[in-house]
């Protein structure tokens, strides 16, 4: 997996000024709360809950965005609109691809806080 295909790195770099520890420091929130927030969509995919949905998609969508993960971003929306426009037909399948490019998104942020830099 190459870091720089999940994340944008120059790009996360600039958003925080280089502030390496505060990746880091949003890095382990990240790991937190994105598991959590992974299991509401799941649950409200689930039992068809199209607010419950569209928050969590949202709320995660804006939590990646923060990383420079456009891909994890991507995914994230498409489950916000499934939401807003209560439609489950492709909600399981876009799960999926969401929870997939978010495992992607973890373990390069990992790598990044491991390598000591972004650079």
């Amino acid at each position: 997996m190459n870091g720089n295909n999940t994340l944008n790195i120059p790009e996360l770099e600039e958003r925080l000024d280089g502030d390496f520890e505060l990746f880091v420091e949003l890095s382990d929130l990240f790991f937190e709360d994105s598991s959590a927030l992974l299991l509401k969509i799941k649950d409200s995919i689930e039992k068809k809950d199209p607010e419950a949905l569209r928050k969590s998609a949202h709320t995660l969508k804006g939590a990646v965005s923060n990383f420079s993960a456009q891909r994890a971003y991507d995914a994230a929306y498409e489950l916000e609109v499934a939401g807003k426009d209560k439609t489950f037909d492709e909600s399981p399948e876009k799960f999926a691809i969401l929870e997939n490019e978010i495992v992607e998104v973890v373990n390069a942020m990992k790598l990044l806080v491991a390598k000591g830099s972004f650079n």
